[in-house]
Order: structure tokens, then sequence, then C-alpha cells
């Protein structure tokens, strides 16, 4: 495996693949429109700003998986800013610690740009973020599901 991790800034055209994932993972089942998606991540991707920033892992020139720096990932709750979110490994590669590599990518993103804390929430992947180092600090439901608010300190 050649494992590189890079940004959809430093690789815009990597948008498209990152965008069809977050919407089929994340936002296909709460109606959100394709198309909407992908123009969020594209503009997600000229972006000079930190936040969003979205980071791929690449095995060889193949995208494998994603995660993203952001801000109001969980509607109402900006005290909670700013969010790992959106983490996603393709399906043919998962069990093979991507996952927490992208995890710990990011948290040297947010370390070295001085961000105290990150929280994020999930629905079924506590013990993901648990073995990463991840505390649960609340959980709730939503639409039935019940979640958990996760954070990390640094």
């Amino acid at each position: 495996m050649d494992l590189t991790i890079v940004t959809t800034r430093d690789r815009p055209d990597l948008a498209q693949i990152t965008g069809r994932w977050r919407w089929e993972a994340f936002f296909k089942a709460d109606g959100v429109s394709l198309e909407d998606t992908l123009a969020f991540e594209a503009d997600s991707a000229r972006s000079a700003d930190l936040m969003p920033t979205v980071l791929v892992l690449l095995d060889g020139q193949q995208p494998i998986g994603m995660v993203a720096l952001c801000l109001d990932d969980l509607e109402g709750r900006p005290e909670l800013n700013p969010w790992l979110a959106g983490l996603y490994v393709a399906p043919t590669h998962r069990g093979q610690g991507h996952g927490l590599r992208l995890i710990a990518e990011l948290e040297s993103l947010a370390r070295a740009s001085r961000i105290p804390r990150l929280s994020l929430y999930t629905a079924g992947a506590v013990g993901l973020y648990a073995r990463a180092g991840w505390k649960t600090v609340e959980t709730f439901d939503l639409h039935g599901e019940p979640f958990s608010i996760m954070q990390k300190h640094f």
C-alpha cells in the first residue's frame, strides 16, 4: 500500500468523489440532493479557510476514505464547534485501520491549528472513536435513533 493524505483544496478533482461519498453515507436518506452536496464539496475545495477542510486518504492515486474539519455539523449546537465530520472509508477498504489513520491526521491538523477541542456525533461508531481516545459527553435521539456526542481535547 502506498498511502498518502491530501486535502480537496490541494486536489479539487477529488471533490466529486468525496461529495458522492458524503451524499451516499450521510445526506441521501435526509432528502438532500446530490447536486447540492457536490456543489458544497466543490465550494469547500476552493475555500482558503481552515474550515471546512476535507482530508482524503489515497492508496496510490485511488481515493479510499475521507474526513472533514468543519463548523456547525449539528444544527443548533454551535457551542460544540469545531467538528470532526464525515468520516468515511470505502467499503472494500474497511477493517484495515484507515478510519483511525484519518482521525489521527485530522487531530494533527487541529493541534497544528491550535484548536483545543473537537466534537463529533455518531450513531454507530462510538467504539472506533473511543479507541482513538474520544470521550462520550452526551447522548441524544434524532429521528428515533440514538446518537452520541464525543469530544477530544488537545
